[in-house]
């Protein structure tokens, strides 16, 4: 029977047993991996919120946690809240706050795909599962960002994995204490990441209904709800708790949350699910983007052709273990697709990501095990590739988005004689506003703003954004702001135009 060789390169047996003497213990390599992803994305970390959602967050943690002036929005994300708040006390810093989080949560994500695989980190699965994780753009640029998605996926996924382990692991039954830790983590994911919980919802029933000590199970859940929900209700009160969640559940779906019934493109929805996925998840080709990303999308479609045989061959594709997980997925994109806005803001595919990923590292495991060697030059040519579109898009996302570009543009003029009127859709004003800037904020879709813009006499009028509600004036100057979209989907194309009075 062959045995695995926890190195990367077949040995004799005799070498083999003198290397592993020296070898790392699993305990040290997991400490090198918590080191090389918290370090990588201190080293990336962002100074400057990037979008008023990031803003919502930033707030909450330096400023004040209050879900009804919406720092951050309802359902609070009390967890994570706290997670970035242990960071922040003793440090003071935003940016490495929340890069320590998502260096953390990047290791939580490799264990659970390690986990749900079946195989040890020391081995080469392990070691290319940790490599396409480590370098997925769309999991780095999460990890520096001010928001809870990349936490939310580590914790979710964990509790997928837990769960999967507790119905699966034995023949004779349930695996209570997998199934304890599960249910658990579902419960703390309500306070983390509420819109994930679609993608555990199903394995949690399951274990629930399989035990054959529920109330046990349920109390865990339970206790792990109210871990955060009675602070939370504590904090705000109960019924302003209950006014601001009805109020953002119902805004969700009927008016700002990008929903099926607010956007009702299916073709662009699906666009907008697929690019999430494949570019920006991958880093592989969209239209306008580098050819390079070509040469990552070819290799990554190569390796997952060769891991999606592999696991095939093995028969895991019969296994009700990738059955499940496979149905949880696809559960989770169709909730997604209806209920989330992926038209402009991929990371709601982020669940996806880690999942998507174990096909190519599964193919990339299968060629460097190949004699000759030869092979291995593929992998590391995709790999290469793979991680330079990451580096390169984490430089970009270190650099302030077009919002961010406007607001510092915005700041500028304010020092000048005279008052400063900014002109824009609410959000954008609230976004500006809530960082201090100093000026007048109307909103373009009220006339009775437009009519005070027309007859000012001093100073000078700032439009945010591209409108034509000033068709008889000409503005004294206009500027464009960009970012790439594969950095961020928001607003990565912001015009303002001024107007001297």
């Amino acid at each position: 029977m062959r045995t695995r060789d926890p190195s990367f390169f077949p040995l004799a047996a005799s070498s083999r047993r003198a290397l592993q003497r020296y070898w790392p213990t699993p305990g040290v390599v997991w400490g090198m991996l918590a080191i090389a992803c918290v370090g990588s994305r201190l080293a990336t970390a962002i100074s400057y919120v990037e979008d008023p959602d990031s803003l919502r967050f930033a707030l909450s943690v330096a400023d004040a946690y209050d879900v009804a002036a919406l720092q951050p929005h309802f359902p609070g994300y009390p967890v994570f809240w706290a997670s970035v708040e242990l960071v922040y006390l003793p440090t003071g810093s935003l940016s490495a706050s929340f890069a320590i989080v998502g260096g953390l949560a990047t290791v939580g994500l490799v264990w659970a795909l390690t986990r749900l695989r079946g195989v040890r980190l020391r081995s080469i699965d392990g070691a290319m599962i940790a490599g396409a994780v480590f370098f997925s753009p769309l999991l780095w640029v999460m990890g520096t960002r001010y928001m809870p998605d990349l936490l939310g996926t580590a914790n979710a996924l964990a509790a997928l994995t837990l769960l999967v382990q507790a119905l699966y692991a034995t023949r004779d039954g349930l695996d209570e204490r997998a199934a304890a830790a599960g249910i658990a983590l579902t419960g703390l994911l309500a306070g983390l990441r509420l819109s994930a919980l679609p993608l555990v919802i199903v394995p949690a029933l399951w274990v629930l209904i399989r035990s054959h000590r529920p109330t046990r199970l349920v109390g865990i859940g339970t206790a792990s709800v109210a871990v955060w929900l009675v602070p939370l209700i504590l904090d705000t009160g109960f019924w302003t708790l209950v006014d601001v969640a009805w109020g953002q559940t119902t805004g969700h779906f009927t008016e700002f949350g990008g929903t099926v019934q607010t956007n009702a493109d299916l073709s662009r929805r699906l666009s907008g699910l697929l690019q999430g996925l494949w570019a920006d998840g991958l880093g592989a080709w969209w239209p306008e983007r580098h050819p390079l990303t070509g040469a990552v999308g070819v290799g990554l479609l190569g390796l997952s052709a060769l891991g999606t045989w592999r696991l095939g061959r093995r028969g895991h594709w019969r296994s009700r273990r990738v059955r499940l997980v496979v149905l949880c997925a696809g559960l989770y994109a169709l909730w997604i697709f209806v209920g989330q806005n992926v038209v402009h803001k991929s990371r709601h595919v982020l669940p996806l990501v880690p999942l998507l990923l174990l096909l190519p590292a599964a193919g990339a495991t299968m060629l460097w095990r190949r004699r000759p060697r030869g092979p291995r030059a593929a992998v590391l040519g995709v790999a290469g590739t793979y991680a330079l579109v990451t580096l390169v898009l984490v430089a970009q996302h270190r650099d302030p988005t077009a919002i961010a570009q406007v607001k510092s543009f915005v700041e500028e003029h304010t020092e000048r004689p005279g008052p400063t009127r900014v002109v824009s859709k609410p959000l954008v004003n609230t976004y500006l506003r809530q960082q201090r800037v100093d000026a007048q904020f109307l909103s373009v879709e009220a006339p009775g703003d437009r009519r005070q813009v027309r007859h000012a006499d001093t100073g000078r009028t700032i439009v945010v954004g591209s409108y034509s509600a000033f068709p008889e004036l000409s503005p004294t100057q206009t500027k464009r702001f960009f970012h790439n979209p594969h950095v961020n989907r928001m607003w990565p194309r912001v015009t303002v135009s001024i107007y001297e009075h």
